[in-house]
């Protein structure tokens, strides 16, 4: 809180004519930055420090759109150096027609394994019986299945 109070108090370093107050910049940059952290909002930040919210996502705007010109583009933690759009269209005029490559039709995927056919006729302590044809198609879907059944309570006419 007492970094909140003294970041309000150098924040307005003064007022013009017209009413408008003038801002100081390390203040300025300061608020924008503790706007950027994750989970923070800008309408509370905003009016925490006697600034028009409207104002301020304009400052955040151009703080971020500041930071993209000036920092390099990183791809999965890779930083790749990207020319700004303006050079480019100044240094070299665009082509007309963009170079078509053809590339060869996708591979398929290779066939998948054959299937089983399981049959299985079972009977559980619990006293569930389970006849199976063709229907299961996995091992693992047979394990779960049997688990499950297994885990079931026993009906009324199995308890002695």
């Amino acid at each position: 809180m007492n970094e909140t109070n003294d970041l309000k108090s150098r924040l307005v370093i003064g007022m013009k004519r017209d009413g408008r107050r003038e801002y100081d910049e390390g203040a300025l940059k300061e608020l924008v930055e503790q706007c950027l952290k994750p989970g923070v909002s800008i309408a509370r930040m905003a009016i925490e420090h006697d600034v028009n919210p409207n104002q301020l996502r304009k400052w955040v705007a151009k703080y971020q759109q500041r930071q993209q010109e000036r920092s390099p583009m990183a791809v999965d933690g890779v930083s790749i150096d990207m020319p700004s759009v303006r050079s480019r269209a100044i240094d070299r005029p665009q082509p007309a027609f963009v170079p078509v490559v053809a590339t060869p039709p996708p591979i398929s995927p290779p066939p998948s394994p054959p299937t089983m056919n399981l049959a299985l006729q079972v009977r559980l302590a619990n006293g569930v019986e389970l006849e199976l044809g063709g229907a299961i198609a996995t091992l693992d879907e047979l394990t779960t299945l049997v688990q499950i059944l297994g885990r079931l309570p026993c009906s009324g006419s199995t308890t002695p």
